[in-house]
């Protein structure tokens, strides 16, 4: 079943990378997140992974940096919250820790069909940058983990309003999506 839905999905996307000159990370997401629907939990993780790389894709960053920098930020908020939140984080984002640390660079072994068909077939990560993406334990870890990803420190104010968005259209509440912006230092939250 799995094979025959992966199938699905590259057909569907090798047939609108033919047809469209414009094809970018956003409108994969978008054509992959309509196709699984809300499948098995493995093709709930790789269409929440498809669709956070759509909503990051307006900062032109690669895959890979997509996913590293949402896991960092992520691996510094299971670090930073109280357990009773980030229970509530993982309860309102099911699958969340596949994205958190370098589980959501995991996810690029499975989508490196879809990323290989948008012409970005890079999507190897060496342990170093694994490893600094995982072992985030304040915001100054978050910076050398994007450093480490090829981005500038900067992006981490970037990222950080669009993962917040990204969380609350997943339906978490208010006061967490406040205290997530005080861990990744986002002003306004």
């Amino acid at each position: 079943m799995k094979l025959v839905s992966s199938l699905a999905v590259l057909a569907a996307l090798s047939l609108a990378a033919g047809s469209a000159t414009a094809f970018d990370l956003g409108e994969a997401a978008r054509a992959v997140s309509g196709i699984t629907g809300n499948g098995a939990t493995q093709n709930s993780s790789q269409g929440q992974a498809l669709n956070l790389i759509g909503q990051l894709d307006e900062l032109d960053v690669t895959p890979t940096q997509a996913l590293g920098g949402s896991g960092a930020l992520l691996q510094l908020a299971k670090q930073q919250l109280g357990s009773a939140d980030y229970a509530q984080l993982a309860k309102s984002v099911p699958g969340i820790d596949k994205l958190t640390g370098d589980s959501g660079l995991d996810q690029l072994g499975q989508l490196g069909a879809l990323t290989g068909l948008l012409g970005q077939s890079d999507t190897s990560v060496n342990a170093q940058t694994a490893a600094a993406v995982d072992n985030v334990q304040s915001l100054g870890d978050v910076n050398q983990a994007f450093s480490a990803l090829g981005m500038d420190a900067g992006m981490v104010g970037q990222f950080a309003p669009i993962l917040l968005q990204y969380l609350g259209s997943q339906g978490v509440g208010g006061s967490l999506l406040q205290s997530l912006g005080g861990i990744w230092d986002v002003g306004g939250a």
